[in-house]
């Protein structure tokens, strides 16, 4: 993994990006891998979302991978603020919800604004944590 400017690049054809997450009193850092595909967005109103993985989501929230794996029964028993459900579709997969949060201030790639970080039910490994899309 090497460094060029303000990305990073590893295995060929895949570029990451450092992000910084701030919201419900936590500063998390990690890395994104850029999926030029993801156009995934808050069907409400239209913004990209920044998908993290379990392990991150739970920093971040307190969710287990339990809870993040089932969206529905977990909106309706934990009373977390501003947790809403955001459908998905992807190759190889069926419809989905994953569970999201609007957190205050997400930077990727230099750029900081607020916006919507859905939780995946799973890890994504060792390289990232995260997959960003249409977020930049």
């Amino acid at each position: 993994l090497f460094l060029l400017g303000k990305f990073a690049f590893g295995l060929p054809g895949r570029k990451l990006l450092p992000v910084e997450i701030e919201g419900n009193g936590k500063h998390l850092k990690l890395t994104a891998l850029l999926d030029t595909g993801n156009e995934l967005r808050d069907p409400i109103t239209a913004e990209p979302v920044l998908v993290i993985d379990s392990t991150r989501a739970k920093e971040l929230t307190g969710l287990t991978r339990e809870q993040l794996g089932r969206p529905l029964e977990t909106m309706t028993r934990v009373p977390l603020p501003g947790l809403r459900l955001i459908p998905y579709r992807a190759v190889g997969a069926e419809k989905g919800m994953l569970l999201a949060i609007r957190v205050p201030a997400v930077r990727i790639g230099g750029k900081k604004r607020p916006g919507i970080v859905a939780m995946a039910p799973q890890s994504f490994g060792e390289d990232f944590q995260a997959i960003a899309g249409g977020m930049f």
